[in-house]
């Protein structure tokens, strides 16, 4: 049985894990945030795509005029985008790029412009 001093010993270590966590995932999310566009080959049918990661945890897709609100969080490096639908899009982060792939249409490449 631990004493009642061993067991605060662990409770403040167990607090200032916590802490160190949540304080690295933080300072993580700021460094994508920003405006990334997606590369397509050049195409009379393809529409300008952008994807903004804001530090909110909030994020907007952008395809032509039509804007699609989503969440998002990062998850080692991968980035997860969660639709209002329900669903969960995963991306794979590669310095300043992000590959998503999306369900029947493929993978879609986003470099960081902003």
């Amino acid at each position: 049985m631990l004493t009642k001093s061993r067991f605060h010993n662990h409770l403040r270590l167990l607090c200032v894990c916590l802490l160190a966590g949540l304080l690295i995932s933080c300072g993580s999310r700021d460094s994508y945030t920003g405006t990334y566009k997606a590369e397509t080959p050049a195409s009379p049918r393809h529409a300008e795509t952008i994807m903004e990661l804001k530090t909110s945890g909030d994020g907007v897709w952008r395809v032509d005029d039509e804007e699609i609100p989503f969440a998002w969080y990062v998850k080692g490096s991968e980035l997860r985008i969660n639709t209002k639908g329900g669903g969960v899009l995963v991306g794979a982060i590669e310095k300043d790029t992000i590959q998503v792939d999306l369900p029947g249409a493929g993978t879609m490449r986003f470099k960081k412009v902003q």
